[in-house]
């Protein structure tokens, strides 16, 4: 049963609380991870996809090297995608993964945690659909999610034999560039312990 908590508006006492200015909605909009399947439902894709590639793309761009040690902390999440698997069969499911997740980046305040944990996700579940379809560059359910100018290859066939793979790599990489930044980001925080190098 889902405790839903009603806001309180100002000057209005309530359980013998007194509300002395108005409550706002938080700003994050945190999306429950399912024990398997896709992490996004449609519409959400359809209205924050544009926006988060735009961000991802927009982050500093680092290093190869940097961003193969980074794939450590997105890695936590390929594992829970029975796709990304030859024999099919995801060690951990997501919901496990998404919490493996979370525990990499407690270090951080919950909002900016949030905040990371969303692009990480949304990154590697783009990367993820191109596991799950090989011709996925050919069919995109949403034109954002091609990275990659389609003109630069010859014909269909171009395009599905290394256009589908560069497009894939391009998702992969945004993935493990969000996971160094969300890593780094503790050199910023107010709270500092020991996390995973990815230098």
């Amino acid at each position: 049963m889902e405790n839903i908590t009603n806001r309180v508006p100002a000057g209005i006492t309530t359980g013998g609380q007194f509300a002395p200015a108005p409550h706002s909605e938080p700003a994050l909009s945190l999306i429950p991870a399912p024990v398997d399947g896709p992490d996004f439902d449609y519409d959400f894709e359809a209205d924050r996809g544009p926006g988060l590639r735009k961000e991802l793309e927009s982050l500093p761009k680092i290093p190869v090297r940097f961003a193969i040690n980074a794939s450590r902390v997105s890695d936590l999440l390929r594992d829970s995608y029975s796709v990304y698997w030859t024999n099919g069969e995801a060690p951990q499911t997501r919901a496990d993964a998404v919490r493996s997740l979370e525990d990499a980046l407690s270090y951080l305040p919950r909002d900016q945690r949030e905040h990371h944990l969303q692009l990480i996700r949304f990154a590697v579940h783009e990367e993820m659909k191109h596991w799950a379809d090989r011709g996925h560059v050919l069919n995109p359910e949403h034109k954002y999610e091609l990275l990659i100018d389609e003109s630069d290859y010859r014909d269909e066939d171009d395009l599905l034999e290394n256009g589908q793979e560069e497009n894939r790599e391009r998702w992969e990489l945004l993935a493990n560039t969000a996971a160094f930044h969300a890593v780094a980001a503790h050199n910023v925080s107010p709270v500092h312990r020991q996390v995973p190098a990815v230098a």
